[in-house]
């Protein structure tokens, strides 16, 4: 039992730590995909914080990613992944129904996912 939960939490670390790098690296594209999703949402009122939303969204996932990794704040590292998971994989269905935006911009421009890949992933 624990060789699984070190894989999972190794996997799972690399996982939100590719997806912040990824989105890192390219902020204005992330800008440009909430922007897409707050048109999507008809929040078209916070376009102006788009760009903020991005750097945040992205450092999260980069700390959230590294504390997994290396075993920092672990209860707290499970508690902030469960809280995304809770929050974007409700979106995801939403967008996978829908097509709102053709795809989630969940790992930048580096790895394109369907919406439907993006849920499942997210299971």
């Amino acid at each position: 039992m624990k060789i699984t939960a070190y894989i999972s939490r190794l996997l799972l670390g690399i996982v939100f730590i590719y997806s912040g790098f990824v989105k890192a690296v390219d902020p204005w594209g992330s800008q440009f995909k909430f922007e897409d999703y707050l048109i999507a949402f008809g929040m078209e009122w916070l376009m102006p914080a788009a760009l903020l939303f991005s750097i945040m969204l992205s450092a999260a996932e980069f700390l959230i990613g590294f504390a997994f990794l290396f075993a920092i704040k672990p209860k707290l590292s499970v508690w902030s992944a469960i809280a995304f998971m809770a929050l974007f994989t409700p979106i995801t269905l939403w967008l996978a129904l829908t097509d709102a935006v053709p795809d989630c911009g969940c790992f930048g421009d580096a790895l394109i996912l369907t919406n439907w890949q993006t849920f499942y992933k997210n299971i």
